[in-house]
């Protein structure tokens, strides 16, 4: 924990411990929750702060120690390389080792395990060049005793460390928690919300006495004489809840020092049986043989081996020949169809382009030709009337000029008659000519309208005998037309035919020749498969004669790994047994407690209607507003309101991010896990 004083808590107003909570008290309570786990949260950072100090110093003394590591390997790479001298690869392979302060990059990482295992192998295979076999045996009888000494000794400080790690963890939780009841025992607001307040001073006692003053002389003045028995009660009533409090604060001490001591023997008697095992593990380990048994393949079996596996390799690169000839055929060929289809299909569309470019050239001369035939006939039409007209009247005019040469003969030859006989005449004269005028201009109004009518059917009589013509010439045309298309689609058809009976071999000679390529790539498979089969039975025996060395040491370090296994399984149980049994303990005493507090409650008698009150207060207060069914336990950081964090999830992810209280906006990180 840090060494920082601690700040001065600023002074709160609230209102007095006997009236009911008000809003301010619960703003009051919900801020000093806020500032409460913010000092929580304080407190772990800085402790962090300090593991982070530790654990680099520790990085940089590991590093100087792989540092020195590296530079005694180099040393020894660089005398192995001046012994070595004869061996180009093994001079090689120690200048990459002596250059690897030089490249001790991430990405080269791989690159030099293998390097240090080649290393590794030369070292070993020089010094046992060096070493006689008995030494040798020894020596690995000598190696084997204190790998297995350093093995156990490394297990024992492991499951020391996290038995400490455990200690600690568990201290470090105990501390903090004992921190925040501490600042929660201080909080005002706390000591207010839960009626914890004691009375303090005389001015409280005062107003014990001034609001019993009165009802006392009330029931005097009824005359009830109960005035002895209400002092005492009110006295219980306001002394049972810090005495109930007290008593539930050492039994919850009394459960934890429980809860501590059977931890503490459940971790003595897990220690001893681990102890019992360590030592059984290490007579086992004392006991087990450590010869090593490798079985080498014969040198016959390996040559055959390699024989075969040249001739197949052989077979595959002739197979593979074939098939890119093969492949290369069947390229050619669908290129071929490519180009004739391309070709056939260009034709075909250039003579069905250019007959219906034809096509459209004499759609419109028929068009321009049937309009200059109709406007002929029109205009011939026209002049027609026009010349009928012209010869009727040409005749009105000779028959009215021959009725007026009448008339000046008929007036030449009676001069002579007497002048009332030709006024007679004329008179009669006049009155036939006014007759005969009027029959004339009524029959040639009549012949007029007779000829225009006549004219009129003519012209309809000829218009459609145009379009009866046309309409000859026009069926004549589309059947010429018809006939020429019909042409063009048997040959068409013709051509499609063709395209399609070569399309059908193309298909075929295709087919054919996926069936050969599947016939090869069959083949080759199975040469492939066969030669894998080969290389990865040679591999097989090859790796065997070095896999066998390590058969010994793979089995040691499996079974360090299984027991450490084991211990950390073990550890684990342990651990989960030991949290049950706190969780039971700690279960049953709030059972005790809450019957403790029940029995208190209905014990307490008198009017609960300000208990009532003040618990739906706490209610309030310590009840999600949303929801009314989950403990506030999410502030946001935005306008401190504190509701549960079911309803701060929902609210997120149905994208109202907004504050339901002050409808201020809110995000994921501005969400805050508080305990009020």
């Amino acid at each position: 924990m840090h060494d920082e004083p601690r700040s001065k808590k600023p002074k709160l107003e609230l209102s007095d411990a006997s009236e009911p909570l008000t809003r301010s008290d619960v703003i009051a309570f919900q801020k000093e929750a806020l500032f409460r786990s913010l000092n929580q949260h304080r407190t772990r950072e800085a402790c962090l702060v300090q593991q982070q100090y530790v654990w680099r110093a520790q990085e940089e003394s590991l590093r100087a120690r792989v540092a020195s590591a590296c530079a005694v390997l180099v040393s020894l790479a660089e005398a192995a390389r001046r012994v070595c001298a004869d061996d180009r690869d093994a001079g090689e392979l120690c200048a990459r080792v002596a250059q690897w302060g030089a490249d001790a990059d991430d990405a080269h990482a791989p690159a030099t395990q293998e390097q240090a295992r080649a290393f590794a192998a030369l070292v070993e295979r020089h010094l046992a060049a060096q070493a006689a076999a008995s030494a040798a045996a020894e020596a690995g009888d000598d190696h084997c005793g204190k790998l297995h000494e350093l093995e156990a000794l490394k297990i024992r400080l492991q499951t020391q460390n996290r038995d400490l790690r455990q200690e600690l963890d568990t201290v470090q939780s105990f501390y903090q928690e004992r921190l925040r009841k501490y600042d929660r025992f201080e909080s005002e607001t706390v000591k207010r919300v839960f009626k914890n307040a004691e009375q303090q001073g005389p001015e409280n006692e005062a107003d014990a006495t001034k609001s019993a003053a009165p009802s006392a002389t009330q029931e005097a003045s009824n005359g009830s004489g109960d005035s002895s028995g209400e002092q005492p009660k009110s006295e219980t009533n306001g002394d049972t809840v810090p005495k109930l409090e007290h008593e539930l604060h050492l039994q919850e001490l009394n459960s934890q020092i429980e809860i501590l001591r059977n931890t503490i023997a459940s971790l003595e008697a897990w220690k001893k049986n681990s102890e019992q095992q360590l030592k059984e593990t290490r007579a086992e380990l004392a006991l087990q043989p450590t010869a090593d048994a490798l079985q080498h393949g014969s040198d016959a079996q390996t040559g055959h081996l390699l024989q075969k596996l040249e001739h197949l390799t052989a077979e595959n690169r002739q197979l593979s020949d074939l098939n890119d000839s093969y492949l290369a055929k069947f390229q050619q060929l669908v290129k071929e169809k490519e180009i004739f289809t391309n070709k056939l299909s260009t034709e075909f569309q250039t003579a069905q382009d250019a007959l219906k470019k034809h096509n459209a050239t004499l759609e419109k001369d028929l068009v321009r030709i049937r309009a200059a035939r109709d406007e002929l006939v029109g205009k011939l039409a026209i002049m027609e009337r026009e010349k009928s007209k012209c010869e009727l009247l040409d005749n009105l005019k000779r028959l009215l000029d021959l009725q007026s040469e009448q008339i000046d003969k008929m007036g030449h030859g009676g001069e002579e008659r007497p002048q009332d006989a030709l006024r007679k005449e004329l008179q009669d004269l006049e009155k036939a000519f006014r007759e005969q005028t009027t029959l004339v201009n009524k029959k040639f109004s009549e012949y007029a309208n007779y000829e225009s009518a006549l004219s009129k059917l003519n012209v309809e009589k000829t218009k459609a005998d145009q379009k009866y013509f046309a309409a000859m010439r026009s069926k004549d045309s589309i059947l010429i037309e018809n006939k020429n298309l019909s042409k063009n689609l048997s040959k068409s058809t013709e051509l499609i035919i063709q395209l399609k009976d070569v399309e059908r071999t193309l298909q075929m000679k295709i087919e054919n020749l996926n069936k050969q390529l599947e016939v090869l790539q069959s083949n080759e498979k199975r040469l492939v498969d066969a030669s894998k089969v080969a290389s990865v039975k040679i591999m097989d025996l090859t790796s065997e004669i070095s896999k066998a060395r390590r058969v010994t040491e793979s089995l040691r370090q499996d079974k360090t790994q299984l027991v450490q296994n084991i211990t950390h399984l073990e550890s684990e149980v342990h651990s989960l047994q030991t949290d049950r049994d706190t969780l039971q303990m700690s279960l049953s005493n709030s059972e005790r407690r809450a019957k403790k507090l029940h029995q208190s409650l209905f014990n307490s008698g008198g009017d609960t209607s300000l208990i009532a009150e003040e618990l739906e207060n706490f209610r309030t207060i310590v009840y999600c507003s949303l929801c009314s069914k989950n403990w506030k336990d999410t502030a946001i950081k935005t306008c401190g309101h504190v509701f549960c964090a079911e309803c701060c999830k929902e609210r997120l992810a149905a994208r109202m991010r907004k504050c339901p209280t002050c409808n201020k906006g809110f995000s994921a990180n501005d969400l805050l896990v508080v305990h009020l």
